[in-house]
């Protein structure tokens, strides 16, 4: 069984030991975010799935606190566990892309039917 769709990779930043290439956090610092929309975006990253663990800790990039060493994905994006503390402590401002699915991921959760007749089979 594989995956449905490609996961698009967001997160991953310039540092020791990574691939050439990803931004580095300073890059995306806005201290004027809207803070409602901050932490709407900073809980979405606390709620994903877990796809991968790894055995080491990465290290923050701005400040070299540990940052966690799971890998978490919502079956579109894959991020790395640590990029909810750049958006709450850094104020790093994600792409209004995945800004903009996160939004529309909840709010499809929010309004959706719920079928509680086969819960309810089960007494």
């Amino acid at each position: 069984m594989g995956l449905v769709n490609e996961l698009t990779v967001i997160g991953y930043w310039d540092g020791p030991n990574t691939r050439p290439g990803w931004p580095r956090p300073e890059q995306f610092v806005d201290t004027t975010w809207d803070a409602d929309e901050r932490e709407l975006v900073a809980d979405y990253l606390s709620r994903g799935h877990v796809a991968r663990a790894y055995m080491g800790y990465s290290e923050c990039r701005m400040r070299g606190r540990l940052n966690g060493s799971l890998e978490f994905t919502d079956g579109f994006f894959v991020w790395p566990e640590g990029l909810r503390h750049y958006v709450v402590d850094h104020a790093v401002r994600l792409p209004a892309r995945f800004v903009e699915h996160a939004q529309s991921r909840i709010e499809l959760l929010e309004s959706a039917p719920r079928d509680e007749a086969w819960w309810s089979s089960l007494r």
